[in-house]
């Protein structure tokens, strides 16, 4: 069952608590200046009857007749030592209330003036005052003009606020139906501007995200349509030369290979993003596990026919707690990029540093090849992104490492960065504080 709206539901009541308090305020202000204004006409009546007593002609009924043809609003009543009434201006009127004569009166509703007379009896002056709680029916149109006044300030900003909240929902409902990107205009009120902008970044944030997973698929199509299609090729040419076969079956087991690695880096690249590959940390003595990765990346680099230097500086015994297969992992494809930018050039040379300071320990893997043109600087730790797109897979591997490394080294809390000089050379620099955080390592 839908329910009334919030903003009009707290218009109305909103409306509803005005009214109130402009009803007790009008009540209260008429009711304390009766208790000052009458105050002031019953001591007036007082004073009056005392003057009239100390002046009392002989004759009562006379002084009342003429009281009354003087004096609409005021009553004058005579009563006797044992309270009969002598006279009265207003016969019509029902009797006074013997209670209403004492000295310690203090009623509003009637107020009363007193004063003995010189035969014994008692000159009363009244007249009518305000009830406890007056209602003076004449302000009902004061109240419903602030009412409506009311209405009118307080109504703007509730339509407002509902017309951009409706907004919003179908903007919402529309993203939830996968029109990623779209945004509304944030409204005025900053509350809700903010509230817009948070909701337009997380509109477009889905939309890049889309973008991303649409370019990785036809990423992921396109770098396995390309061995797909060798292999299908060289199967044919083995089907029709059954007896050529051994040459063509050695490019078929290179081409298996180059689609089983490049499986691998898709699904270590995807086991990266999702943050589903979790560290597993342990202490281990750094500058020691530093050499055995350096040695284990020796071979593959003497092998491409690239000197190999390598640096160890600071405290060797010094300890840190690292996921160290992981971290093996971002140094193997640091190292697997410098041996291909380095390849072909002259005197090519790798550089591997470990360099521990007290503020932090950094892992840096420096070549001297072609360099990275500073166009394609922001982009190389983008998914597939290569810098010379016109080398084959085979030597330039899916474009998935730095990435990878990237990720893995933000995991132990670290930082990956470039700097590179083309045709000078490229250094790659694995800075890391000497504990991983203790919020948890993710990988995303």
């Amino acid at each position: 069952m839908k329910g009334p709206g919030l903003f009009r539901l707290l218009f109305w009541r909103a409306l509803l608590l005005v009214a109130i308090c402009l009803g007790i305020l009008v009540t209260l202000s008429f009711h304390f200046q009766g208790v000052f204004l009458y105050g002031a006409w019953q001591q007036d009546l007082r004073d009056e009857a005392r003057w009239l007593a100390a002046h009392w002609p002989a004759a009562p009924t006379a002084v009342a007749q003429d009281w009354a043809r003087s004096h609409e609003h005021v009553r004058l009543t005579v009563l006797a030592a044992d309270g009969a009434v002598l006279a009265d201006s207003r016969p019509d009127k029902p009797p006074l209330d013997p209670s209403l004569l004492g000295p310690g009166h203090r009623d509003l509703e009637m107020l009363v003036g007193t004063a003995p007379l010189p035969d014994g009896g008692t000159l009363v002056l009244s007249r009518w005052g305000q009830p406890a709680i007056p209602m003076h029916v004449e302000f009902l149109p004061v109240l419903l003009g602030f009412v409506a006044l009311a209405a009118i300030l307080v109504w703007p900003p509730v339509r407002d606020l509902t017309g951009a909240f409706r907004r919003l929902s179908t903007l919402a409902a529309r993203v939830a139906g996968g029109h990623f990107g779209e945004t509304l205009e944030p409204p005025r009120q900053r509350e809700l501007a903010g509230l817009v902008t948070s909701f337009n970044h997380m509109s477009q944030a889905l939309r890049d995200s889309e973008v991303r997973q649409r370019r990785l698929l036809a990423d992921v199509s396109h770098e396995l349509r390309s061995p797909l299609g060798r292999l299908r090729a060289l199967g044919e040419t083995i089907a029709r030369r059954p007896a050529e076969a051994a040459p063509h079956l050695a490019q078929m087991d290179g081409e298996i290979a180059l689609m089983d690695r490049l499986i691998g880096d898709i699904l270590a690249a995807a086991t990266v993003a999702e943050g589903a590959a979790s560290l597993t940390p342990r202490t281990v003595v750094l500058a020691d596990w530093a050499r055995d990765a350096f040695a284990r990346s020796r071979p593959g680099i003497e092998q491409a026919g690239i000197a190999l230097g390598v640096t160890v500086s600071g405290d060797t015994g010094r300890t840190a707690t690292i996921d160290a297969g992981r971290l093996a992992q971002a140094l193997g494809n640091l190292v697997d990029n410098a041996v291909t930018a380095t390849q072909g050039q002259p005197d090519p040379r790798i550089t591997l540093t470990l360099e521990m300071t007290d503020e932090n320990w950094r892992l840096m893997v420096a070549d001297n090849g072609r360099g990275i043109p500073d166009a394609d600087l922001p982009h190389v730790f983008d998914r597939f992104y290569r810098v010379d797109r016109h080398r084959g897979r085979g030597t330039g591997g899916a474009g998935l490492g730095l990435s990878i490394a990237r990720a893995l080294v933000e995991a132990h809390g670290g930082r990956l960065t470039l700097d590179s000089t083309v045709s000078v050379g490229t250094t790659a620099v694995m800075a890391f504080p000497w504990s991983i955080p203790k919020t948890g390592p993710t990988l995303s």
